[in-house]
């Protein structure tokens, strides 16, 4: 397994809970010899597809912004579509999410109903109901999620397949081709991750007109979507290329 790592944590939840790729290779459920972890936005360079043969990719969140289009992220672009051409199971989280849509030629800027950020309500649309990924999470029509993002998918072409919506996301979660998939929400983290955040744009959450206390106390677990990740490992170990 491929983690490309397009950011870092606030500090906070660094100090407490390490790294993106830690949050991810627990959620994973992988050993640390079966996932190689390259730090992009630091210029760390991609391996070679030809020469390197990978179960899956998982781009993680970020607090860069898509529409930047830093020489990194159309790097990592150019190597994600040569991943899609060689059928790899690919995952996208939150600004990875938002990196795929680009890339299959959706929409992606800030959110006009503004940040989104907390305990969230995700539905599943009823292609998300039958979805391997998603569908096998719960089996109900949605589950909670944790967010923190500002900009979203705006659009989606019509070779691309919503999978869930949340409150102010109409394109939540997709899936391209049933083994490529973008999820705006946050399987890898917990109630004490997102509680970090929420107390690190405290000042922000405040100007912005929210109180971040009472965001804070809402928390509880989101079981179903921390799955996703296992789920995730299980398809790529069960699904590898020949």
């Amino acid at each position: 397994m491929i983690i490309i790592q397009t950011g870092d944590p606030v500090r906070s939840a660094y100090e407490q809970f390490g790294n993106f790729s830690d949050w991810f290779i627990k959620g994973l459920g992988l050993p640390d010899d079966q996932v190689q972890v390259i730090n992009v936005h630091q210029g760390e360079a991609l391996p070679q597809l030809a020469d390197t043969l990978t179960s899956g990719v998982l781009v993680t969140g970020s607090a860069a912004m898509v529409t930047e289009h830093t020489d990194w992220m159309t790097q990592t672009q150019q190597w994600l579509e040569t991943c899609f051409e060689l059928n790899v199971p690919t995952l996208g989280v939150c600004f990875g999410h938002q990196l795929i849509a680009d890339i299959l030629g959706g929409r992606v800027d800030y959110n006009p109903q503004g940040r989104h950020m907390g305990l969230s309500a995700f539905n599943l649309t009823p292609v998300g109901q039958q979805d391997w990924l998603l569908g096998g999470l719960n089996q109900s029509q949605g589950f909670n999620t944790f967010v923190s993002h500002l900009q979203s998918v705006l659009s989606l072409p019509e070779s691309v397949a919503v999978l869930g919506s949340c409150e102010v996301d109409a394109n939540h979660a997709f899936c391209y081709q049933e083994h490529i998939w973008g999820v705006q929400f946050h399987p890898e983290w917990s109630s004490a991750i997102m509680a970090a955040y929420l107390q690190a744009r405290s000042d922000d959450l405040v100007q912005e007109g929210f109180n971040p206390t009472e965001m804070i106390d809402r928390l509880k677990p989101c079981n179903e979507a921390e799955r996703l990740l296992h789920r995730f490992a299980t398809y790529c170990q069960t699904n590898q290329r020949s």
